[in-house]
C-alpha cells in the first residue's frame, strides 16, 4: 500500500484547538483516501497545500466557520485525493500555483502530484523530469507560497522563490495579482528579455577582451578566503562559463518566441538573468585572481547581483501587472455605474 508522508501540520500556532483539530482531521482523511486508492502524493505537494490553507486563513478570525469555508473550497478529501491522479498540463499547474482558487478544479490542481522523476531522497528534493517553462516560472516567482526555498525545477536541492522573498521584504503582497503577470502589457513582457541579453553581452565583451591574455591554466575554484584551490584548462573553463551564460538566455528567448504565458516568459527572463550574472561574476573572479587579486569579492558581489537583479525585474513587472489589474477593475466599475 502507498505510504503517504505526513505534511507539516503545525496548526497549533495561532489556531484555536478546535480549528487545528479540524484541519488535522481533514489532512488525515486526505492521506487515508490517497492511501486507500493507491495514489502517490509526495511531501512537497502536501506541504504546498498546507501553506495554501494557511494563506487563505491569514487575516481571518481562524474560527470554525472560516476553516469550514476554506475546506469547502478544497472539496471532500476523497475528491481532492483523486485530483492527484491527473497529470495536469504545465500551464494549469502554473496557474494553480499562482493561487488561482476561483474554482474547485483549479484549487485541487494547485498542489502538483508527484510524477516519475521527481520526489525527495533523504529529505532532499530532486526533479530530473524534462524542464518546462511553467515549472521554472512557478518555482522562481510564486508570492502565494510562503517558502523562500523551493525544490529546483531541474536538479537536486532547492532554489530561491523570489516571490516569497519579495513578500517578506514587503515589496509585494501575496494577492497583489490574480495570476502573476497576466495583465502586464506585452511590450513590458518582451522588454524583460533585454536585461539578460545585456548581461550576456557584457559577458561576451569581458571574455573577448581578457581571455586571450590569460595563461593556459586558470583558477576555477577558490577557498573560503579566496585562495585558488582548483585549476582547469583556460578554453574548457571559458566553454563551461559561456554555456552557463548563453544556454539559459537562449532558452528564455525560445520561451518568448513560442509565445508562452506571460508568467512563463517573465520567469524565464528572470532565471536566465540570474544565471548570466553568476557566469559573469565567475569570469571576473577568474580574471581578478590571475592578475594577482586577493579575495573572492567579485563572486560575492555577483551572487548579490544574481539575487537583486532578478528580484528587481520581477517586482517591477508584478507592480505593472497590479496597476493594470486596478485600471481594468476601475474601468469595469465605471462602465457598470454608467449603465445603471
Amino acid at each position: 500500500m502507498t505510504d503517504i508522508p505526513s505534511p507539516d501540520l503545525s496548526f497549533g500556532n495561532g489556531f484555536p484547538p478546535a480549528t487545528a483539530a479540524l484541519l488535522t482531521d481533514y489532512f488525515d482523511r486526505l492521506r487515508g483516501a490517497a492511501r486507500e486508492a493507491r495514489i502517490d502524493i509526495d511531501r512537497d505537494s502536501l506541504d504546498e497545500l498546507v501553506a495554501h490553507v494557511r494563506d487563505r486563513l491569514d487575516g481571518s478570525d481562524r474560527s470554525l466557520e472560516a476553516v469550514h469555508r476554506v475546506l469547502a473550497e478544497l472539496g471532500k478529501p476523497e475528491t481532492l485525493a483523486r485530483a492527484y491522479e491527473a497529470d495536469p498540463s504545465d500551464d494549469a499547474a502554473a496557474a494553480a500555483a499562482a493561487g488561482d482558487d476561483r474554482s474547485l478544479t483549479g484549487l485541487a490542481r494547485g498542489p502538483r502530484p508527484r510524477r516519475t522523476g521527481a520526489g525527495t531522497f533523504l529529505g532532499v528534493p530532486y526533479d530530473i523530469r524534462p524542464p518546462t517553462s511553467a515549472r521554472s516560472a512557478s518555482r522562481s516567482w510564486n508570492p502565494a507560497d510562503r517558502r523562500m526555498l523551493v525544490p529546483k525545477a531541474l536538479g537536486i536541492g532547492w532554489t530561491l522563490n523570489f516571490g516569497a522573498l519579495a513578500v517578506r521584504a514587503h515589496l509585494v503582497r501575496p494577492d497583489d495579482e490574480d495570476v502573476p503577470f497576466a495583465e502586464v502589457p506585452l511590450r513590458i513582457v518582451a522588454a524583460t528579455m533585454l536585461v539578460p541579453l545585456t548581461l550576456l553581452t557584457a559577458f561576451a565583451v569581458v571574455a573577448v577582451a581578457t581571455w586571450a591574455g590569460l595563461p593556459p591554466v586558470v583558477p576555477s575554484h577558490w577557498g573560503f578566503f579566496g585562495e585558488p584551490d582548483g585549476y582547469s584548462d583556460r578554453d574548457a573553463n571559458l566553454f563551461l562559463l559561456s554555456g552557463l551564460a548563453a544556454v539559459p538566455v537562449a532558452a528564455a528567448g525560445w520561451v518568448h518566441l513560442a509565445r508562452r504565458s506571460r508568467w512563463n516568459r517573465v520567469g524565464a527572463s528572470a532565471v536566465s538573468l540570474a544565471l548570466a550574472t553568476v557566469a559573469l561574476a565567475i569570469l571576473l573572479q577568474t580574471v581578478y585572481s590571475v592578475h594577482g587579486g586577493a579575495g573572492i569579492w567579485p563572486t560575492w558581489v555577483g551572487i548579490g547581483c544574481a539575487v537583486a537583479l532578478p528580484l528587481t525585474l520581477l517586482v517591477g513587472v508584478s507592480r505593472s501587472g497590479r496597476a493594470a489589474e486596478q485600471r481594468r477593475d476601475f474601468a469595469a466599475k465605471s462602465k457598470k455605474g454608467t449603465t445603471k
